[in-house]
């Protein structure tokens, strides 16, 4: 990010990111570069070991580069030097070392260690090679969130209005590339890559870029340019709730258009388009909106073991538009990442067997991969700085599960695998994706075991995402009877309550998600949420964050009809609204700076636009509830007091 030249103006060597990521006392970082604007003269880039430099010659604007300018070679140097020895920086430059506070920050590409100096600013000079098959994903699955527990929700805020724009800004700084090659990538786009690579294409045929300098790696010789997605049209449960329903642009809209945009269609490149991800099933439903964007194809399904058959038919032609790989790929089957995945994310294990009705992985088969094969993963990202490992499943609780009947967790295997992943060299953390909060009350002492081997205290949480899903014991029993093993549908209430208990007291920070507008749900199932989140809230020293999304018709639902929040909405279900996001208002004033480990300039900015904007949306919720004529109930929370459930 300091981009080291004597003479050259800011204007045209620094990222935009230098300046706004300066915080105090930050003369070092911006200041003193500030001074050098003026004449261009010479460039320097550092020595193999980082220590020295060398000069690389008179500059000019009309050297040939073929790239479009110094400001686009400068954005490409996203390397922050470590060291620097003043006694041998020619021409009586004054270079400093990187400032304490920018360490362990998210302003560095990972962990304490910097990209090599010598190979930043090498790297800005060179041109960016052309890929036979170009990977990419859209800006908002490329950044890290400034590795900010559950920040990642904001990405399917609205892009419509300033405040939106300014805190999707603040939240998501620009991902650290390598000459626009992606320094990380989502989990799944490096999976793609692997088994393109294990299914016989060169390693310099596959590029994966950055989303925003995807076009230059496409030229005449780029047959496909796949993106990688999970919202291309804002359909998803999170992004349907904050734009009403669609009827506003989810950030994880506009920038899988923006993707889009950047390709060099004009240039008669003869390059398919190819969308897989998560969100592919949305462009299935939409194809009027995939043909509008140009899409040629969409795949769909476990890729491991056909990501080369599917490259080489779309590429001679002979492929559907809609792709989809039927089958359950064995683990011995799944090619290992070779790649640093975004956020250190591993996976634990594939699909599910609480068989919910509204979810799609219930649709696939489980399995669990090896701790070997775990661990191999989580080196490949360590050893790009990464030091957390996060265990990526769809239930954590049911690794290596073998009571199928009641799901009970496998304790002792389950733990191995959290001491596997803190074994690996470089790994400081650990946290898992998703769980289920029945086994957490079934097996108390696991939540505790896996807080002693992660080393959770009162300032390093785990965060982990659950499903809360509803407050209806009948709900419950219609669409999701495996979720609360193995209790009953009656017990889920004392479940959920006794759960978050445990997880609190070991310094688990659970993201719970609920929905709004299951098939057959009324306005007492609504109100019984209401209440539950209420009695939630009364536990002693509570931190949960609960999520109220829209219904989705996906899983064993697919053909029900969407949830609209805003022609569907009556005032039970405006009010679990309101309470979800008064509860959101609450956690961002009393938990959000204590729990942050982000720098002093970072924790103001996201505590205080936290603050300001959770106050602003729910004063909007407010505004639209009189605007309907609804109004907010108060219920006096129940007694925690309860019962013991059944051991």
């Amino acid at each position: 990010m300091l981009n080291v030249a004597r003479g050259l103006s800011l204007h045209d060597w620094s990222c935009a990111e230098d300046a706004e990521s300066a915080g105090p006392n930050d003369e070092d970082v911006t200041g003193h570069w500030r001074d050098l604007v003026g004449e261009k003269r010479e460039v320097l880039s550092f020595g193999e070991d980082g220590q020295g430099f060398a000069e690389r010659g008179p500059v000019s604007n009309h050297e040939d580069r073929q790239s479009a300018s110094l400001e686009d070679d400068a954005e490409r140097c996203h390397g922050i030097p470590g060291k620097f020895r003043k006694d041998t920086a020619p021409l009586g430059i004054e270079l400093l070392a990187v400032p304490s506070w920018l360490q362990n920050s998210p302003f560095q590409l990972s962990g304490n260690s910097f990209m090599t100096p010598s190979r930043a600013f090498r790297r800005c000079w060179e041109e960016a090679p052309v890929g036979r098959i170009v990977l990419t994903a859209d800006y908002t699955l490329m950044t890290d969130y400034r590795n900010l527990s559950l920040s990642p929700f904001f990405s399917c805020i609205p892009a419509d209005y300033l405040i939106s724009r300014s805190v999707f800004r603040l939240l998501a700084p620009n991902p650290p590339h390598r000459n626009g090659e992606a320094v990380y990538a989502p989990y799944g786009l490096r999976k793609f890559e692997a088994a393109l690579l294990a299914d016989g294409f060169k390693r310099e045929e596959i590029v994966v870029a950055h989303p925003d300098h995807v076009h230059r790696f496409v030229g005449p010789e780029t047959e496909v340019v796949g993106i990688n997605t999970m919202d291309p049209l804002g359909l998803g449960p999170v992004s349907m709730t904050f734009t009403n329903g669609g009827r506003l642009t989810a950030f994880t809209k506009a920038m899988f258009d923006k993707v889009l945009g950047l390709l060099p269609r004009e240039n008669g490149h003869k390059f398919k388009v190819v969308v897989g991800g998560p969100g592919a099933w949305q462009l299935k439903i939409r194809p009027q909106e995939r043909e509008a964007r140009a899409i040629d194809h969409i795949v769909m399904g476990e890729c491991d073991t056909r990501a080369g058959g599917v490259m080489r038919e779309i590429i001679a032609d002979g492929a559907p538009d809609v792709i989809e790989v039927h089958g359950f790929p064995d683990p011995s089957e799944m090619p290992p990442i070779v790649g640093p995945a975004m956020h250190g994310m591993v996976e634990a294990m594939r699909g599910c067997g609480r068989n919910c009705e509204f979810c799609e992985v219930n649709l696939r088969r489980a399995r669990y991969l090896p701790l070997p094969y775990i661990q191999q993963e989580i080196g490949v990202n360590a050893r790009a700085g990464l030091s957390n490992a996060w265990l990526h499943s769809d239930d954590i609780f049911l690794y290596e599960c073998e009571d199928r009947h009641t799901l009970r967790p496998n304790h002792e295997a389950i733990v191995e695998l959290f001491r596997a992943a803190m074994a690996v060299p470089g790994i400081a953390h650990c946290n898992p994706t998703h769980g289920s909060l029945s086994p957490v009350a079934a097996d108390p002492q696991l939540v505790a075991k896996i807080a002693g081997i992660v080393r959770t205290d009162p300032r390093r949480w785990v965060g982990i995402q659950s499903g809360l899903e509803t407050g209806s014991g009948q709900l419950m029993r219609t669409y999701m009877p495996r979720k609360m093993l193995p209790y009953s549908p009656d017990e889920w209430g004392r479940v959920v309550l006794e759960s978050l208990e445990i997880l609190n007291r070991n310094y688990w920070y659970p993201a719970l998600t609920l929905i709004l507008g299951l098939p057959g749900e009324t306005a007492e199932d609504a109100w019984e949420t209401v209440e539950l989140i209420n009695r939630m809230e009364a536990i002693p020293n509570n931190h949960f964050i609960v999520a109220p999304l829209s219904f989705v018709p996906v899983g064993i639902l697919k053909g029900e009809e969407f949830y609209h929040i805003d022609s569907m909405i009556d005032e039970a279900r405006f009010n679990v609204l309101y309470r979800c996001w008064k509860h959101i208002l609450h956690e961002i004033d009393h938990t959000l700076w204590s729990i942050s480990r982000s720098p002093l300039p970072v924790r103001v900015a996201t505590s205080l636009v936290g603050a300001v904007g959770g106050r602003f949306l729910l004063r909007l919720l407010e505004r639209y509830g009189q605007r309907r004529g609804f109004s907010v109930k108060s219920f006096h929370a129940r007694s925690s007091s309860r019962g013991a459930l059944p051991a």
